[in-house]
């Protein structure tokens, strides 16, 4: 009964995790400038990108995070946020079937 009831929980936790993604608009505004690049991470979790170089004491960086719908792109100075974008897709389902075609 344990096990049953433990491997419940954990399914209901993943299923939890997996339907919340952190790229939403309550996130994107939690991100303010001045934070750090671990602030950031902390609120919507590793990037799938980032870049950076440093030049005569700069830093300056990028990161990119991603999900099927949204991406959002923050850049940093000295580890610290300068701007931020956020970009939504929606995604298009499979064309008409006569769509793009031309009436014979």
């Amino acid at each position: 009964m344990r096990v049953r009831r433990s491997l419940g929980v954990v399914i209901l936790l993943l299923c939890l995790a997996a339907c919340g993604s952190r790229l939403n608009q309550e996130n994107f505004e939690k991100i303010r400038d001045g934070m750090s690049q671990k602030e950031v991470r902390e609120i919507l979790g590793d990037p799938v990108d980032a870049s950076g170089a440093s030049f005569l004491g700069l830093s300056s960086g990028e990161a990119v995070w991603k999900d099927e719908k949204t991406t959002i792109t923050v850049h940093f100075l000295n580890d610290k946020v300068v701007t931020k974008r956020m970009s939504r897709t929606e995604k298009k389902g499979p064309p008409a079937k006569d769509e793009g075609r031309a009436n014979p």
